[in-house]
Order: structure tokens, then sequence, then C-alpha cells
């Protein structure tokens, strides 16, 4: 027996920008939810052409479930997820990607546990599939009841950092000023951290959705786009007092050494990745093998 519509208390927010396309994925997944949201709200952030208000319209006509769809001007991924907050009418939030797929039950077990936990929660978030050409792995996470360790949000076997493991109290999110829209990267992690300062999470290892990886990443065509992104997002951070110095200073030297693996990996010029090599370690002695090696390889190369 299907459920009511009016039992769900989750509006989905899905932001698209010229991907259109993804949507005949994404929207079917949240359609046919054993427990259907209250109400899908699709948000078009200024795309060049009218794709997605045609996809949307063709599903409109085979469902029951309200489905909302706006486009505005192209303001980033942070604009179009605000401006689906200030729309959505539920009492909890799920964000999913364009690109991204909800498991037919994901509505139903997440809204049911995040109820049950009051209001001194702000989100559940759970584990995910991570699809990259067909091959598909299952990303864990920890079993979790309490106040976040904030330095493990975003680190691998850590606290997720991708907003769609997440299911939000919309009340929450209103109350912390929803995304930060200056931010251009990490701005997943951001929303987490100032959420983390005020209110409890809930992290339960089972699978809600399947991340589809795509090759036309805006953040992996230069590696600068995400270097600078993460800077941006660390002097915010720190700024914020989201993070402790010592984990902003680590992930200062990560970011630095990132970089230099992705310019490695271009063939860049040494001169090019030199800097990079010296404000990593300046930031924060090296600390194992690989780190030394790649520090006096350095050193080495710059006095030739």
């Amino acid at each position: 027996m299907k459920i009511s519509i009016h039992t769900s208390k989750t509006s989905v927010i899905i932001a698209t920008f010229n991907d259109a396309e993804y949507l005949k994925r994404s929207l079917p997944s949240a359609i046919n939810q054993s427990l259907k949201p209250l109400e899908i709200i699709i948000i078009d952030d200024g795309s060049d052409n009218d794709d997605a208000k045609i996809i949307v319209n063709s599903f409109k006509r085979i469902t029951d479930i309200p489905i909302v769809f706006k486009k505005k001007l192209n303001g980033g991924p942070s604009s179009a997820r605000n401006t689906g907050i200030k729309l959505a009418r539920g009492e909890f939030i799920l964000f999913i990607d364009s690109d991204d797929e909800l498991l037919p039950n994901s509505i139903e077990w997440r809204q049911k546990k995040l109820e049950s936990l009051g209001e001194d929660y702000a989100s559940i978030f759970s584990s995910r599939i991570e699809c990259i050409k067909n091959k598909k792995t299952i990303i864990e996470v920890p079993e979790f009841n309490g106040k976040l360790n904030v330095c493990l949000v975003g680190r691998k076997n850590g606290i997720p950092g991708q907003i769609t493991n997440y299911l939000f109290r919309k009340d929450i999110l209103v109350e912390v000023g929803g995304y930060n829209e200056s931010l251009k990267f990490n701005e997943d992690f951001d929303l987490i951290l100032r959420l983390a300062k005020i209110k409890m999470f809930f992290g339960i290892n089972k699978v809600g959705f399947i991340q589809h990886i795509r090759k036309d990443s805006w953040s992996k065509s230069n590696p600068h786009i995400s270097f600078n992104g993460v800077e941006q997002f660390l002097n915010n951070a720190d700024q914020q007092d989201l993070l402790p110095k010592n984990e902003i200073e680590q992930r200062r030297k990560d970011n630095r050494l990132s970089l230099v693996k992705k310019l490695l990996i271009e063939r860049a010029s040494w001169k090019d990745i030199a800097p990079y090599i010296n404000e990593a370690f300046k930031v924060i002695k090296p600390k194992n093998l690989r780190e030394f090696m790649l520090f006096f390889l350095n050193k080495i190369i710059n006095r030739l």
C-alpha cells in the first residue's frame, strides 16, 4: 500500500545548471520513493537553455507530487540551494545534485529517524554508493550520535562533507542563514561546521543514495580552481572560528600538497610546482617518508 504524500514532511531540493539531462535520473528517484516527498523543488541556476523546464514539465504530468520549478540568474550552487530553502514548505530538507540518485526508501527511513531524535539534532547523515564509469563502491560513514568532531568533517573515513549525505531540519538551516554564497568550494563543509556549533548530529551507516561522478566537474578542469576555493573556505573558517587553528594549518598543508600532485600529473614545470612545496612545509614540517622525499627532492632541484 502506498503512503499518502501528505504523511511526508520532507522537501527535496535539486539545483541544476546546464546539466538538465541528468534530471531524467534524479527526478524519478525522488518521485518513486516509498514515502513520497512533500514536494520537489528544482532550481535552475541560470542555464543557457530551457531544457530543465521542459524535462520538469514532462514529469509534472505523471505524478501527483507537487513539483516547483524556478529559474533564476546564475549565482552558484549555494545561491540556488538558498532559493530552494526559501521556497520549501517541509519540516525537513533533502538536497540532491542533479546527477544523484536516491534509493527507493531513502526519504522514509531518514525522515523517521530524524523525527525521533528531537530538536537538539540538526541532521542525520548516511552512507552512499559512489559510481564511476558504472563501477560502484559503498562509501561508509561512522555510526555516530552527538556533537561533531569538526576536524573529521570531509576527512577520509570521517564525517561526510557532501550535503547529499544529510537530511536537515529546515528551521535550523534558516537559523544559521543557509549557505554562505560567497564560497565557491567546500560550501557544504562550511554549512555543516556552522550547524555543528549549535546542534547535534546522528550518523547511520546505511546507504541513502548513489553519487554518479562526472568527468566534466568544473573543479577538476583546472587544479588551481579547487586550490583557490579551498583557501577561501579555510580563510573563512579561520575568521569564523569553525575549525581549530591546528586543523586549519593541516588543511592548508594538505591543499598545497594536493595541488602539487595534480601539477606533477599534468607535467607542469618544477618552477611552477616548487613554491607550493615550499609553502606546504613552511606551514607544517614533513611528517612521513613520502613528505621528506618530496622536501629534499625540491631542495636538490632548486640548487641545480
